[in-house]
């Protein structure tokens, strides 16, 4: 995901649309890879997923949204997040999410996405998550480490809340080759 050379200010990054959507980092636009099949289906898979949770947990779902990462006003824009209620609305995202997911697309490098991860530790996110459709695998990214999940799904806290979601991506990446 390289940056173009345009610094422009965070008022302007704010006002403007950009198809596809862009992300911010220091003045700069960071072009995101826009995803494949494989990846919309995915991106489809985990939406409808937590969204069946809406309601029962008070939640959230928010695809390809805005949201600020610093003080400074860096946004990233994650694939999903999840976020708990009561949360303010407006153009971009402000409250820490509950869950982000990062789907993998072929051009992401692994300094990039490790990058984000990083970003979204620092807003205290408690689930982030980095998703492979093409090979079928997923993270959990905490305290700094990308960790391999071997299971089938994880348990994904939800803290206002006190409650638990259990993901199944095992299930998830088995759907993609439905069809």
């Amino acid at each position: 995901m390289g940056s173009t050379a345009t610094l422009i200010s965070l008022d302007e990054y704010l006002r403007t649309s950009y198809e596809p959507d862009r992300e911010f980092v220091d003045g700069v636009l960071v072009r995101r890879n826009v995803g494949t099949q494989l990846h919309g289906k995915l991106q489809a898979i985990v939406t409808i997923f937590f969204g069946q949770y809406r309601k029962s947990h008070r939640i959230r779902v928010f695809t390809e949204t805005r949201l600020r990462v610093d003080a400074r006003g860096a946004h990233r824009v994650p694939d999903v997040m999840v976020l708990e209620i009561p949360y303010r609305k407006g153009k971009v995202v402000v409250d820490v999410p509950a869950v982000v997911v990062e789907i993998q697309s072929p051009n992401d490098t692994f300094d990039d996405i490790v990058g984000k991860c990083f970003e979204y530790e620092k807003l205290a996110i408690g689930n982030i998550l980095v998703m492979d459709p093409d090979h079928k695998r997923a993270w959990l990214f905490r305290q700094g480490n990308l960790q391999l999940l071997t299971g089938l799904s994880i348990g994904l806290d939800l803290p206002r809340q006190q409650l638990t979601i259990d993901l199944p991506f095992g299930q998830m990446f088995a759907e993609l080759d439905e069809d």
